[in-house]
């Protein structure tokens, strides 16, 4: 990308709720941006999942460790634990994945453990799962709050040292229903191919609903053409894992952030100008 002296542009595929900050931040850098948004997230609606997590929060002070995998997990999880506990019980440690996460358990009072894990940069279970807290869990309950369908690696490792691990699943992960139609029209133009056009995925999910968006293009006749345009375009997403599945969905040119956060991604946006 570097050789190519066309104007960089990215597309922004954060929910809209998150996309807004650094939409702004990219603004001030001078970096043309367009946000298309491939994740919407929505709170269970089902009987049986709510009657889960209200079992679970209603024992929350049975459990001596809470983990939130993300900053929505902690805002969602915070509308129930406010609700039912005006005052959280005393004992429990509180971890997050990531210093974004932790900053937000911060806003509402809550004192992190490990906190030093969170501030490496590494935004990920992994980098967690080293903290000196989480070694010795051998009998603990601990209770992580996530999103349908996470990974269950987490929960893996702390059974393996002895924990009984409960997963709170909060909300669900949907592509917005007219994520095909806003990318069609991002690049309906002569003009937006003058750019050099970078796709930002922050996540495993996001990168799984621009595949879903590239195949629904490539059925409609009038949009095949695109799809195939779309496939060349440079993908930039945060870690080795991501990258690897999208290595793996034949994308061929994988740009690679530290993590998620605004700041990893504008970093490596920066390598690219």
């Amino acid at each position: 990308m570097s050789g190519n002296l066309s104007p960089l542009r990215v597309i922004i595929t954060r929910p809209l709720a998150q996309a807004e900050k650094w939409r702004a931040q990219l603004d001030a850098a001078g970096i043309a941006n367009v946000v298309a948004p491939l994740l919407e997230l929505r709170g269970v609606s089902a009987p049986e999942q709510i009657r889960a997590i209200k079992n679970v929060v209603l024992d929350f002070d049975l459990y001596q460790k809470a983990i939130f995998v993300s900053q929505n997990a902690v805002d969602f999880a915070m509308q129930w634990l406010e609700d039912y506990w005006p005052q959280l019980p005393m004992g429990i440690e509180y971890f997050a994945v990531g210093d974004t996460t932790a900053r937000h358990l911060q806003q509402h009072g809550i004192t992190v453990s490990a906190l030093t894990a969170t501030e490496t940069g590494a935004m990920n279970s992994e980098s967690l799962l080293q903290a000196v807290e989480l070694q010795e869990v051998d009998g603990e309950k601990i209770i992580i709050f996530r999103g349908c369908g996470g990974r269950g690696h987490m929960g893996e490792i702390l059974q393996s040292r002895g924990a009984a691990v409960t997963y709170c699943e909060l909300y669900e992960r949907h592509l917005p229903t007219r994520a095909a139609d806003i990318i069609r029209e991002i690049f309906a133009t002569d003009t937006a191919w003058q750019y050099r056009n970078i796709i930002t995925l922050h996540s495993g999910e996001s990168l799984q609903h621009y595949q879903r968006v590239l195949e629904e293009l490539e059925q409609a006749a009038h949009t095949t053409e695109l799809a195939k345009r779309l496939r060349f375009l440079p993908l930039l997403v945060p870690g080795a894992r991501v990258a690897q599945l999208a290595n793996q969905a034949g994308f061929g040119q994988v740009h690679i952030a530290e993590n998620a956060t605004d700041a990893s991604m504008s970093s490596a946006l920066r390598q690219l100008i």
